[in-house]
């Protein structure tokens, strides 16, 4: 049923673009070019639906933050609270640390509807990327650019590979981005219209970007710099008069109150706050400390070691966490995506068209944020997209010179990355992409699945014969066999412990053991589950037990 639901999703996008770019044709002028045009941007779009849905159901495997907020969207979905039985929370609990919760109420409809799981956890996502390239590509369209820097920005999007990763998997920092170009397109177009067409625009935007406060912390950094800019250059250039300002200035205002009762509640209040059933609760710990240089005793050695990061970050392209990066490619084809950005840069300055002037003014208000966050690429995600309207200008001011070799030359090498880097991660780290220290396999499923048929009582799991990082293995297992939110604090370690939302040892029917930890040797209805590979020589006592087992994991069970 949910892959059917995946495809069926991604068809409906296809039509949907196909539908869209038939009606610019027929509107405008109906000629053989203007028609090769669209088709090839029509081309662009199915790759880029394409290669952000297929085969989500299996690759990347269930990434660890994912697991832990989707959870949450299930309990939720099903019982009204989260993890920590919060009810309606504007942030989670879930680390203690309070992952943003925008995401959990984008995928509820899904995982209410096809139950927890990959696709019902993904779909959200796949949706808003695709929803968010069409966007792009009707506002290339509306602003009537020339057709080289339309299809080299289109282009650059669509063969992105930070944009095609973070589409894949359900994870709460990457909703911020979307909202903000979605946000972008709607000013640039509205910039167009007139009265109260126009204002409609700019307060849809306004209210999306108010939104993204609620779809990353880390945006907390980066909004009042964007939205000062975005005022100053209104004002400027004369686009908005006081009864409009005061207008979009309300409709932020009203916006994000809830936001700022949340962080009324962490650095005033302190204590969790409950109205109309929508909790504001107080975190345990802060997200800011870990992923801020802000909070560092020694600000100057820790600024200039993120100094250094960061150079590392750019001449590499990756972080280390192989669900955001991949080894060759980075997050913009490294030195390459660089190279074409600074062309961009260049080029823009000289344009000074509202879409050039917004994007360089969106690029310059993330760089302060950049400078205080840990370099990781999902840190980086608010400067992603004007990176990529930067490489769409480079290689658009290829197009504009004398030599057009220089273009097609250009064109075709980045294709070719593209097409290699679509093999790499689909093959070549396939298996590290699935089952890797932050990440678990679809067979995990299928073995827990197993125990269920069995009936199991009790099934221990030895944490040091799988891959997945061993103090949090109970997140991976308590996505793909949930229980409820009560039953869950009712199980863990400490049994509803306000001091902590985790559990190492115990949830529910599982067990966490340590490596060779002695259990009872009589016990029936029991299971123990291992990574494949493992050492099981000295596990003499499993010789009376049946066993079950796939490509990754192997069960032996008493009933």
């Amino acid at each position: 049923m949910a892959v059917i639901v995946l495809y069926s999703v991604m068809i409906g996008f296809i039509g949907v673009g196909a539908d869209f770019l038939r009606r610019v044709w027929i509107q405008g002028e109906q000629y053989k070019k203007n028609k090769q045009f669209l088709q090839i941007l029509f081309f662009l779009f199915v790759i880029g639906v394409i290669t952000r849905f297929v085969n989500i159901n299996q690759l990347p495997g269930l990434q660890i933050d994912e697991a832990m907020s989707g959870y949450d969207t299930w309990a939720l979905a099903n019982y009204g609270t989260d993890s920590a039985l919060n009810s309606w929370p504007i942030y989670l609990m879930g680390y203690g640390t309070g992952p943003s919760a925008f995401y959990t109420y984008l995928s509820l409809p899904f995982v209410k509807l096809l139950g927890l799981s990959l696709v019902s956890t993904r779909l959200a996502m796949a949706c808003l990327s695709s929803f968010t390239i069409l966007t792009v590509l009707w506002t290339l369209l509306k602003l009537k650019l020339p057709e080289t820097l339309t299809g080299s920005i289109f282009f650059m999007l669509i063969i992105s590979p930070w944009h095609m990763l973070i589409s894949r998997f359900g994870l709460d920092a990457n909703v911020a981005p979307h909202l903000l170009l979605i946000a972008v397109c709607l000013v640039l177009v509205g910039m167009k219209e007139v009265e109260n067409k126009q204002m409609l625009f700019y307060s849809v935007g306004i209210w999306l970007i108010g939104l993204t406060s609620y779809a990353y912390l880390a945006t907390w950094f980066f909004l009042p710099l964007f939205l000062l800019f975005l005022l100053g250059y209104f004002l400027k250039n004369n686009l908005l008069n006081r009864r409009q300002v005061v207008l979009l200035i309300a409709v932020l205002i009203v916006t994000i109150i809830p936001v700022m009762i949340f962080a009324y509640v962490q650095y005033v209040r302190h204590e969790t706050l409950t109205i109309f059933g929508i909790t504001f609760a107080k975190m345990i710990g802060s997200q800011s400390e870990g992923q801020t240089i802000l909070f560092q005793k020694d600000i100057w050695s820790a600024f200039l070691g993120n100094l250094q990061r960061i150079f590392g970050f750019l001449l590499s392209g990756r972080d280390g966490l192989i669900f955001s990066s991949i080894h060759g490619f980075g997050f913009m084809y490294n030195l390459a995506g660089l190279l074409l950005a600074s062309l961009g840069w260049i080029h823009m300055r000289q344009e000074k068209s509202p879409l050039s002037q917004l994007t360089m003014g969106w690029f310059v208000c993330s760089i302060p944020l950049l400078l205080i966050i840990v370099p990781v690429v999902h840190h980086w995600n608010v400067i992603m997209f004007p990176l990529i309207i930067m490489m769409g200008y480079g290689l658009a001011s290829l197009g504009a010179l004398g030599n057009k070799a220089v273009f097609r030359s250009t064109f075709v090498f980045f294709s070719v990355l593209f097409v290699s880097y679509v093999y790499t991660y689909n093959v070549v780290y396939k298996e590290e992409q699935q089952d890797s220290k932050y990440m678990a396999p679809i067979t995990l499923a299928e073995i827990l699945r197993v125990g269920n048929e069995k009936k199991l009582e009790k099934i221990y799991v030895e944490r040091t014969s799988l891959k997945q990082l061993q103090d949090l293995t109970f997140i991976f297992i308590r996505f793909y066999d949930p229980i409820s939110p009560e039953s869950y604090q009712a199980s863990r370690d400490t049994p509803y412990d306000k001091n902590s939302n985790l559990t190492y040892r115990y949830y529910g029917k599982y067990i966490f053991l340590d490596e060779n930890e002695a259990t009872k040797k009589d016990e029936t209805s029991v299971g123990y589950l291992y990574h494949k590979g493992t050492d099981l020589s000295k596990k003499t006592f499993l010789k009376d037990f049946s066993v079950n087992e796939n490509a990754d994991f192997i069960l032996f069970y008493k009933e």
